[in-house]
């Protein structure tokens, strides 16, 4: 049987392409809005009958003047069990951009519109289908980088960390009664145990949430992955290495010193960890003012890097690069294929992290397991939740700064820890996204995809 659908033609039903552009196999077209199945109706020719939900159909689809614009996989979704609590339709037609526009000028004559950016999420937080913690897991899976980030984005979207941040509410939820309930008894027989089990409860909340925020820069370099800067003075070798990195040629090498002047960089994956590679020119003093721009562009990387490999050319050990303190730096020393055994072991010192010939490639692979090995050890422990966006770490650190400032206070005043409480609380509501101000919503849903 057919589910009976009504027609209707209250609010805006929209639609978007959500797989890339382009020639491909299939492309899948979404609808959703009240209109959608109405809609679909129609352009298939079938009865509102005909569909039933999560039934997939093989149709040939039609514009208003009847002409066949491609024979495509037609999938009904009754609300609310859709991705966006609204009817929905997906299309899933021939890859061909010209079946693709041809069924979106058909849609947008039965009086469709295009989705906006991130609309379909939007609406399914709206919906109370997901939220704003799990719609922001959304964005991260589809622009996650990494086999890791991918897992930490499902994690999210289950609601894993929904439910984390959920439990801790609740404790501030259980200290809150207890301040209330003695501000409506008039005995304070109780008032010292209550400040005790307030203030316990209180330490271990700024505990969790601080746990969590240090998971933020984690999250970050695990999601987008790292950028591994390469710096050294001209003629060590940084193009060669940033080629043999990435194993195809990517700079221009020569034996003339100042050959790279700009900032060069492209993207590998390191033991599963997602890494932007990044070449620059050699730093030197010089009065090229082509030279003088780029040697400033590597100064700037040099602050901007999430790891530093500072090149050294073995056959001359001029001064090492500078780099700061708290960026995890590997001293590699090239041109190994130049050096004899002897000439190894004389060169060697505490400091040396490695030696290489990036034009051989001798040393490589276990220079590239040196990367991985810094790069595990720079991040910190694994967890088994992660925030993941700045608006999550914002609101814990607001949270977290408040009720330390509390838990600092020489005297338990009802009162003022029943108000403070109660703002964290509100905190942890606007959070998940239950009580969210429009721009932050505009502002998360904004970086979204149309077709997401």
């Amino acid at each position: 049987m057919g589910l009976g659908w009504t027609r209707v033609a209250t609010k805006e039903t929209y639609y978007a392409l959500s797989t890339p552009m382009g020639v491909s196999a299939t492309a899948t077209i979404r609808i959703s809005g009240p209109r959608a199945i109405d809609i679909v109706s129609k352009i298939t020719k079938k009865p509102l009958v005909f569909f039933k939900h999560r039934v997939s159909n093989i149709l040939f689809i039609f514009n208003k003047n009847n002409s066949l614009i491609d024979r495509s996989v037609v999938t009904c979704f009754e609300k609310p069990s859709s991705y966006t609590g609204e009817n929905m339709v997906e299309i899933h037609s021939h890859g061909n951009p010209t079946i693709v526009r041809n069924i979106f000028n058909c849609l947008s004559t039965f009086g469709l519109r295009v989705a906006n950016p991130g609309e379909f999420t939007k609406t399914a937080y709206i919906n109370k289908k997901i939220d704003l913690v799990q719609a922001e897991a959304v964005f991260n899976l589809i622009n996650s980088r990494s086999t890791g980030g991918v897992d930490i984005s499902l994690n999210n979207l289950g609601g894993s960390l929904s439910k984390r941040l959920l439990l801790i509410q609740k404790s501030l939820i259980y200290s809150l009664s207890l301040v209330e309930y003695e501000l409506d008894i008039t005995e304070t027989d109780n008032l010292k145990n209550t400040q005790a089990q307030v203030m316990s409860s209180l330490a271990e909340t700024i505990q969790n949430t601080k746990k969590l925020i240090k998971t933020h820069s984690t999250a970050k370099v695990i999601n987008d992955g790292l950028r591994v800067v390469i710096v050294g003075r001209p003629n060590v070798g940084k193009s060669t290495l940033f080629n043999a990195l990435l194993q195809y040629d990517r700079s221009i090498v020569t034996s003339d010193p100042g050959t790279t002047r700009d900032v060069i960089e492209a993207p590998r994956t390191i033991s599963g960890f997602s890494v932007v590679v990044v070449d620059t020119a050699g730093l030197r003093n010089t009065k090229n003012k082509a030279e003088i721009a780029g040697v400033k562009k590597t100064e700037d990387e040099i602050h901007s890097a999430d790891m530093i490999i500072s090149v050294v050319d073995s056959t001359h050990t001029k001064a090492v690069i500078d780099t700061p303190k708290t960026t995890p730096t590997i001293l590699v020393y090239n041109k190994k294929d130049l050096l004899s055994k002897e000439q190894i072991k004389t060169t060697s010192n505490n400091n040396i992290d490695i030696f290489i010939s990036a034009k051989t490639k001798d040393g490589i692979k276990e220079f590239l397991d040196l990367i991985e090995k810094n790069i595990e050890l720079n991040l910190q422990p694994r967890e088994a939740f992660y925030i993941t966006s700045k608006r999550q770490e914002d609101v814990l650190v607001s949270i977290n700064k408040s009720l330390t400032k509390l838990s600092k206070r020489g005297v338990f005043e009802l009162e003022i820890f029943a108000f403070e409480i109660k703002s964290a609380i509100d905190q942890f509501d606007w959070l998940l996204g239950k009580t969210t101000p429009d721009e932050v919503l505009d502002s998360v849903f904004s970086n979204f995809c149309v077709g997401k």
